[in-house]
């Protein structure tokens, strides 16, 4: 009797002490585990602010470049709003606005170059955002071999406003490694404007205003000195003259194209013309061949 009231006791005194022990345990081995798989889920937990704004950066190029344009703005959009703070983010903006001018999205893509412009004005890509504006501007001109009217022929608004902002980039940014590109867009954007003052002057002619046509080739001489199509204008300036029986005009303007134009494909023309007026007796005095005679008229 005294012997089990005794074994009762002790197993009463021993079993609280072995439960907290084994709870203990349990719980210590169940930390160790979980350890492991929380370094895991998180990567990037060690990595500095920049360096993970950085990361998330990188992969959104990723994407970018693999032309995923669609999941690449979502992740330049979730990196801007958790590291605004970052360089990262302001890249991210930028490359936002390349998205939009990729995906044609013109007017977009300006607003968010001159924002970007706007609130980062001491970054090294500013001279970029300047650049892939001019380009947005050039990239609405519409191309003459889809329209009817051809492109010189239509409003010209979009094609004057890419004109201002190439010539802007053109001097502001003569070192920078998009100035090349530029000129030529430049270039090419005159070329258009030039073509269209052309094409203006051959409706004149053909309403029989003459001395309109003149002031229409010589605009595009004296505005579109690098268009590549002074030769034209001169020539068809040289053709009015001789129309209107002023020879000795006629031929100081075709003087010039074979003068400063010596590799145009107009040169053969102007020297055909030279041989023609030649035999025909000149009485007004010669203008000078240094340069094309000023338009008449003046007006349009």
């Amino acid at each position: 009797m005294t012997r089990g009231i005794v074994s009762a006791r002790v197993r009463a005194v021993t079993r609280p002490a072995t439960r907290p022990l084994t709870a203990v345990l349990a719980l210590a081995l169940a930390v160790t585990a979980a350890a492991p798989a929380c370094v895991t889920q998180t990567p990037h937990s060690n990595l500095a602010y920049g360096d993970r704004a950085r990361a998330q950066y990188d992969a959104a190029m990723e994407q970018m470049t693999a032309s995923d344009l669609l999941a690449a703005g979502e992740a330049f959009r979730r990196l801007r709003r958790e590291y605004g703070l970052s360089r990262w983010a302001w890249l991210a903006e930028l490359r936002l606005a390349d998205i939009d001018f990729r995906t044609e999205k013109f007017a977009e893509a300006i607003q968010g170059y001159r924002a970007w412009i706007r609130y980062h004005p001491t970054q090294p890509e500013v001279d970029y955002a300047h650049f892939m504006i001019a380009r947005s501007y050039f990239s609405q001109i519409p191309n003459d071999w889809a329209l009817v009217p051809a492109s010189w022929e239509r409003d010209q608004s979009s094609t004057h406003d890419a004109e201002d902002s190439l010539e802007h980039f053109v001097r502001d940014y003569p070192q920078s490694e998009y100035v090349t590109q530029a000129r030529d867009f430049l270039r090419r954007t005159r070329e258009l404007l030039a073509r269209h003052e052309i094409s203006i002057g051959d409706y004149y002619l053909s309403r029989s205003r003459p001395e309109a046509a003149i002031a229409r080739l010589q605009y595009v001489i004296d505005t579109y000195p690098d268009s590549g199509l002074e030769p034209e204008a001169l020539i068809k300036m040289g053709e009015v003259y001789l129309l209107m029986g002023r020879r000795a005009e006629a031929r100081a303007t075709f003087n010039v194209v074979v003068t400063r134009f010596s590799r145009s494909s107009f040169v053969d023309a102007a020297r055909r013309y030279l041989s023609f007026i030649g035999n025909v007796p000149v009485t007004a005095p010669a203008t000078s061949s240094s340069s094309a005679p000023a338009a008449a008229g003046g007006g349009t």
